[in-house]
């Protein structure tokens, strides 16, 4: 999902959406088991899959999980690793989680028409679901994710390597975002380096993600390209 890999790292969003690059994985093929076990184990009555499109935020993309909940649609996404913990431990979404299920939220509310109040982030590895409210901030914050991703599509120049180097140590795509300059600490350029993509079968939009996040290939959304 594109705005799920502009949540975790702008330059992954830019390799992937503006220069197609795209690598599979054993993390991806890994999330797209997860997902198949847990439609397989749903009540089809509580689960829905929607393919949704708005003109309002410029998103088109696969919501794969809605319940009912006391009368509420609640979206869902389904994550294989552990939950961010904040303050005294308390768990948390990782920020491009919530991104993703914010912009599922508002999708839904758009599309039927109800009020959404939130969205749900299940992370398998530590067993913990996580609430996401679809407050103002949550507006503000998707509005803000989708403009800066239109100036990233506009730009010619890749956005530079993320600080935290965690990010990048089990990324897929390194051998492509760091280049062997960049590895042993000497600069490089920031130009576009196009026709070098791996196609990624079967996977549609949704862009691959570093670390945990690569593993859970099997929905989302993607920008709209405005002319």
């Amino acid at each position: 999902m594109a705005l799920h890999a502009l949540g975790y790292c702008e330059r992954l969003f830019y390799l992937e959406e503006v220069e197609n690059l795209r690598v599979a994985d054993e993390r991806v093929y890994a999330g797209r088991r997860l997902h198949v076990e847990i439609e397989r184990n749903e009540d089809e009555g509580e689960w829905l899959t929607l393919a949704l499109e708005s003109e309002r935020w410029g998103l088109v993309g696969k919501v794969d999980c809605v319940r009912r909940r006391d009368g509420m649609l609640i979206p869902y996404e389904h994550k294989r690793g552990r939950s961010a913990r904040g303050q005294e431990g308390v768990a948390e979404a990782w920020p491009s989680d919530r991104l993703q299920v914010v912009a599922y939220a508002a999708l839904l509310e758009e599309h039927t028409g109800r009020t959404v109040t939130e969205g749900r982030v299940r992370y398998h590895a530590d067993n913990t679901m996580v609430r996401v409210p679809m407050d103002t901030q949550a507006h503000a914050d998707l509005q803000h994710a989708i403009a800066r991703a239109r100036a990233l599509q506009s730009s010619i120049e890749r956005p530079p390597v993320a600080d935290n180097e965690r990010l990048c140590v089990r990324c897929s795509l390194a051998p492509v975002c760091l280049p062997e300059e960049a590895r042993q600490g000497r600069p490089t350029g920031s130009h576009r380096k196009r026709g070098r993509a791996t196609a990624l079968s079967g996977t549609g939009n949704r862009p691959g993600c570093p670390a945990r996040f690569r593993a859970d290939y099997h929905s989302g959304f993607t920008l709209v390209r405005r002319a």
